[in-house]
């Protein structure tokens, strides 16, 4: 059995920044929206904010399980993993089109490739004696 201590420190750094920003985006939306320096203008941007904030809460529930039992929620280090990857992407996509700065984009991408490179570095690995294959059959 691998030593899982690393892992656990990183899924709840995870699980304490995704709480965090789904508060932010559920309950202070207008918070946000001086973060990002972009206004919150109409009821769709609200809902988007609090759909936002609900995803985060998933992926903090997500990262507070897989830190409870990183064995066997291996298949949790991978979902956070491509989530936190996708969410990159998202904010390269935004900075490409040239709808955010740089600036309000930076702190979020970093974090976001911090928390996928350390998910991969420290992935449970299964360990032990590898199995004999059978002879072949005559």
């Amino acid at each position: 059995m691998p030593n899982t201590r690393s892992l656990r420190v990183i899924l709840a750094l995870a699980f304490v920044l995704n709480l965090t920003w789904a508060n932010l985006f559920s309950f202070a939306p207008n918070m946000v929206a001086r973060l990002y320096g972009l206004p919150l203008i109409d009821g769709l941007h609200a809902y988007l904010a609090l759909s936002r904030g609900a995803a985060f809460l998933i992926l903090s529930i997500v990262a507070l399980l897989g830190f409870l039992k990183p064995q066997s929620f291996r298949a949790m280090t991978i979902v956070l993993l491509i989530a936190y990857f996708c969410l990159f992407l998202v904010d390269v996509i935004i900075l490409t089109r040239g709808q955010m700065s740089l600036g309000a984009l930076l702190p979020e991408m970093i974090a976001f490739l911090i928390l996928s490179g350390a998910l991969v570095r420290f992935y449970p690995v299964p360990t032990g004696t590898p199995r004999a294959m059978p002879p072949p059959a005559a």
